[in-house]
Parts: structure tokens; sequence; C-alpha cells
């Protein structure tokens, strides 16, 4: 008899946490108050998400994702590129590397991520233009938001 007591104890403290749990849970209106909010800019944990001036190998790299083994090099597109500009027509819009996108925030649909040699750039497909861009190789996010001074 004792034992049947002791079992219905263990059953009733279950069922006790069951109903704290389902009385806990949130609701589907609280659920959705949580989901990632996309953005049409590039925040400084993007910034952030990126190693600089480190050894990948032997050989130096001076932007880049050093946990996945990337280096990104220079490319003299980047120089000319700045929020409001147009990518010209024959620079292919290559999606920015797959893991770079997981450990960056979620960006507004259609907004492509765009990388550029060492730099990112938000870019509407459509019409081309560059909404936003940031330079991963700048000291801080400040100044990688500042646009590149280009001698003309």
């Amino acid at each position: 008899m004792q034992t049947l007591k002791f079992e219905m104890a263990i059953a009733g403290l279950a069922l006790f946490a069951l109903g704290a749990f389902v009385a806990t849970r949130p609701t589907s209106a609280e659920a959705a108050s949580v989901e990632p909010v996309a953005t049409r800019a590039f925040t400084e944990a993007d910034f952030n998400v990126f190693d600089r001036g480190f050894l990948l190998g032997d050989a130096p790299c001076a932007v880049g994702m050093a946990r996945y083994k990337m280096c990104f090099g220079p490319s003299p597109l980047e120089a000319r590129m700045q929020a409001g500009s147009i990518v010209p027509a024959d620079v292919p819009l290559v999606t920015v590397e797959f893991r770079v996108i997981v450990e960056t925030t979620l960006k507004e649909a259609p907004l492509q991520t765009v990388r550029f040699g060492q730099s990112l750039a938000l870019v509407d497909p459509e019409t081309r233009v560059v909404v936003d861009m940031i330079r991963l190789t700048a000291p801080d996010f400040a100044r990688a938001r500042e646009p590149v001074m280009v001698a003309g």
C-alpha cells in the first residue's frame, strides 16, 4: 500500500510539472513578437563578425573569417562603390558566401548581400543600387561606413 502512495505522489508531481510547463509557455502572440526583424543596413554586429590581422597558415590576412579559414583579398571595384552607387551591368551580383550570411543579421527581402573584395554591399538586385556598404578593413564600425575618397 505504501508503494501505491509513493507512485501516486510521483504521478502528481509529474502532472504538476506538466501543468507548470504549459502555463508558462509563450502564446502565439508572444512568440511572434520575438521573430527577427530584417534590416536595410549593416549593423555593428555584422562588422564584428569578421576577423582582422590574422595568419592563415603562413600568410597574413587583413580581413576574413579565421574560424572558417576564409581570407578576403582587395578588389579594384570596391574603391568605386558606396551607398547610392549603381553596380555596373557587367559585374555579376554574386551573393556573399553562405557562412557570412549565416553570421550576419537578417536583411530585408529582396536586398542581396554582396562582397566586393574586402567590403560588403547591400544591393537591390532589381535596380542594382547599393543601399548600404561597409569596409571590413576599417579599424571600427564608424569608419567602416565612411565612403572611400577616390582621387580623380
